[in-house]
């Protein structure tokens, strides 16, 4: 599934296995945007003490950050979007293009992280410990990046590869120019809630490779919705594939928009990506 931070990026699998949140009180605010404290509430989730709820987790640490990172990276290999983005140059080996689209995908995955201070991690762990599954969620309170701390991402993880001199070649001409057009979806997001206060983002969910078909993207998104329900408040999220469009409507999302992505001046064949914008009522 997918997804969208910081000025130029985006960003399931299901079973039949269901993922039930006991009762929980939550304390509803009287007014004003969902706040993090909120969500974690109805989440029934305590990041300091790691308390899991089922199989669901918060993330903890650099151990699971990185496990984290690795399983999107990996869950995105073949995304319409991240291929889209990257725009490989026809003639690249599979070999050659897998570790091109990883070595992008960890970047921008490790700036994500980084620049949504206000987001929750989930994840769910299988043997060994290892992060097989993840999540990210952001209340309307902290739905947009912060511009310091992109600043300092870009420090700390480097440039998207594209944009180094050294690594470039291994992307095609559109590349960089498709990542700042995806600035749009944060756009559309905003526009699309603006007269909601009290929303939540699914900014990015994403189940290993290896992994799926073990019901553990639907466990994710069921520990969500019933968050959502309970908190009375709606979902948002952007994904690019038709498919996904189809199985988000079986979960009760409806699509607002449906949005073509165009680079500046890219005529190309793989040029447009159309995005599916959707949004979940609480019920």
């Amino acid at each position: 599934m997918l997804l969208a931070f910081i000025y130029f990026l985006v960003l399931l699998n299901t079973s039949s296995s269901l993922f039930i949140i006991p009762p929980v009180f939550i304390t509803m605010k009287g007014g004003g945007k969902l706040s993090k404290s909120e969500l974690v509430q109805a989440l029934n989730l305590n990041s300091n003490t790691k308390i899991t709820n089922g199989s669901v987790s918060m993330m903890s640490g650099n151990v699971d950050k990185e496990g984290a990172v690795e399983t999107l990276a990996d869950a995105f290999k073949e995304d319409p979007w991240f291929v889209w983005a990257a725009d490989i140059p026809q003639g690249t080996t599979s070999a050659d293009k897998e570790k091109t689209m990883t070595k992008m995908n960890k970047n921008l995955f490790n700036l994500m992280f980084y620049v949504y201070p206000g987001a929750l991690h989930l994840v769910i762990r299988g043997r060994n410990n290892q992060v097989v599954a993840s999540m990210n969620i952001c209340p309307s309170s902290n739905h947009e990046e912060s511009f310091l701390k992109m600043i300092m991402a870009m420090f700390k993880f480097g440039l998207p590869p594209m944009y180094k001199s050294k690594e470039k070649k291994n992307y095609g001409p559109h590349s960089r120019k498709r990542l700042e057009t995806s600035s749009l979806l944060a756009k559309r997001r905003k526009a699309h809630m603006e007269d909601t206060e009290r929303w939540i983002y699914l900014q990015t969910i994403g189940v290993r490779s290896d992994q799926r078909g073990q019901g553990h993207g639907k466990t994710l998104l069921t520990a969500l919705f019933q968050a959502a329900d309970a908190l009375k408040v709606p979902v948002y999220l952007e994904t690019e594939s038709k498919v996904l469009e189809d199985m988000y409507k079986y979960f009760g999302f409806k699509t607002v928009e449906v949005l073509d992505l165009v680079a500046p001046n890219d005529e190309s064949p793989t040029a447009c990506l159309k995005m599916y914008l959707m949004k979940r009522d609480s019920q």
